[in-house]
């Protein structure tokens, strides 16, 4: 991670805006050849990366060391306020929903390559939860419990972007997504237990919804920018310092809030459920 990061951040600082500066995100460059191949590069890293990591470790590394080498790219990339001055124009709103959606796909093919289904992870130990191969995917969308983890993570998300997006500096945006993936993982796992049916009950939460529904939030806070507050009023509220907090997101610190957030938030939960039944369990 300390390789890998660190020279996926100089391949991606080395795209440059139509004003020449370092002002871009990986799809959102003047060339567009450039901003697909760098793009390219990137996901090809993380993908064999997260892969490796996973297989030789666990998966849970691998997912941490994932989020951190996209942490380094969002920190060290283009302001999304600077992008929006440069170019405010719904085209860069869907370059940006492109992106986050290239990214999220790039993510979850990690996560299936390093997913051995005929064991838990690399040590040898179960671990459903981070379970992430392709039909585990499909079968917890066949249930209500699936689709509303989904759509819980994803909401909540996009509303702490909302509420606590203030400015687009670089801090701002990695910490709102990574804040945003915590209350993901926490909303989402509550709302999934909630509306399980008695055969769930005692099976545990998987992350792969919930990370699902955080990496949706980065596919469809662009696209809900095109109508509020509209690419027209992009670059002055870029000049007043009012860009809607889902906007300063950018696509790679999504992700992280997806791979390092929503662990946490998830944790939380499942941890303070494990109290309880142990504190029900005692014998007054």
């Amino acid at each position: 991670m300390g390789v890998v990061g660190p020279f996926a951040a100089s391949r991606a600082h080395q795209l440059v805006a139509s004003d020449g500066a370092h002002q871009t995100t990986l799809l959102t460059g003047q060339s567009v050849s450039d901003s697909v191949t760098t793009l390219a590069l990137i996901l090809g890293l993380i993908v064999v990366f997260g892969a490796l990591v996973g297989r030789i470790v666990d998966r849970r590394e691998g997912l941490l060391n994932i989020g951190f080498v996209l942490g380094w790219i969002a920190w060290t990339s283009g302001r999304l306020g600077e992008v929006y001055r440069i170019s405010p124009e719904p085209g860069t709103l869907m370059r940006l929903s492109i992106e986050s959606l290239l990214i999220g796909g790039g993510v979850l093919l990690a996560m299936m390559l390093m997913t051995n289904p005929k064991k838990g992870t690399g040590l040898g130990h179960d671990d459903e939860i981070s379970r992430f191969d392709l039909a585990y995917i499909l079968g917890s969308f066949r249930t209500k419990s699936g689709l509303v983890a989904v759509a819980a993570a994803a909401v909540s998300a996009m509303v702490v972007a909302f509420l606590f997006g203030r400015t687009d500096l670089a801090g701002q945006s990695v910490g709102v997504g990574f804040i945003g993936g915590i209350l993901g993982g926490v909303v989402g796992t509550l709302a999934s237990g909630s509306v399980r049916g008695e055969d769930e009950k005692n099976e545990p939460t998987p992350f792969a919804p919930i990370i699902i529904g955080v990496l949706a939030a980065g596919v469809l806070g662009p696209m809900i920018g095109l109508i509020f507050p509209g690419a027209s009023k992009l670059e002055g509220l870029v000049l007043s310092g009012g860009i809607p907090g889902f906007l300063i997101v950018s696509p790679s610190a999504w992700a992280v809030g997806a791979l390092i957030g929503v662990p946490v938030g998830h944790s939380w939960v499942e941890h303070s459920a494990a109290q309880a039944s142990g504190a029900q369990a005692k014998p007054a």
